[in-house]
C-alpha cells in the first residue's frame, strides 16, 4: 500500500455580515452556537471538552450524524475579543493525524458591519482530499454563520 502525499496549502475565505465583531465573535464563543453552524447538513460536531481561552483545548467529534468518528482537538493560542482568533487544529482518525493547520479568524469592522477572513495553513497526511475539505468546510460554516446571527 502507497503512502499517500503530504500535501501543504492555505485556504482562506471570507464572508461580509451586517452585524458587529462583538456579534460574530459571541457566536464562535458559545459552543452550542458554534456546533450548531459548524456542521454540514447531515453531520454533527459533538464538543466533549471545551476550554475557550488562551492555551484551552477544545475537543470533538465530526463526521454523519451518529458516526462522527472523526476526532479534532484545537488549541487557542490568540484570541482578542471581536478581533481575531488564532488556533491550531488537529483532525485525526483512529489516533492518525489526517491533518494539522494552523488557522486564523480576523473580525475586521466596515461600514457595512464585518468582514470575517478565515485563513487556514494546513498540513495534510492523506493528500488533497482534505485540503479541498477545509476549503468546504469553512465556506459551508461561513455561509451557516449568518442564519446563526
Amino acid at each position: 500500500m502507497s503512502t499517500p502525499t503530504l500535501s501543504h496549502s492555505t485556504v482562506e475565505v471570507a464572508r461580509s455580515y451586517p452585524v458587529s465583531p462583538d456579534k460574530i465573535f459571541a457566536a464562535y464563543a458559545d459552543v452550542e452556537r458554534r456546533a450548531s453552524w459548524t456542521a454540514p447538513e447531515g453531520h454533527e460536531v459533538v464538543y466533549t471538552s471545551t476550554s475557550f481561552e488562551v492555551d484551552g483545548v477544545d475537543d470533538f467529534r465530526c463526521g454523519p450524524v451518529g458516526q462522527a468518528e472523526l476526532t479534532g482537538r484545537v488549541r487557542y493560542l490568540d484570541i482578542k475579543e471581536g478581533v481575531r482568533l488564532v488556533y491550531s487544529e488537529t483532525i485525526s482518525l483512529d489516533a492518525e493525524p489526517l491533518a494539522i493547520s494552523l488557522v486564523t479568524w480576523s473580525l475586521d469592522p466596515n461600514d457595512d458591519g464585518t468582514e470575517v477572513t478565515v485563513v487556514s495553513q494546513i498540513c495534510s497526511f492523506v493528500g488533497d482530499d482534505m485540503i479541498a475539505g477545509t476549503r468546504e468546510g469553512h465556506s459551508m460554516a461561513l455561509d451557516k454563520l449568518a442564519t446563526a446571527l
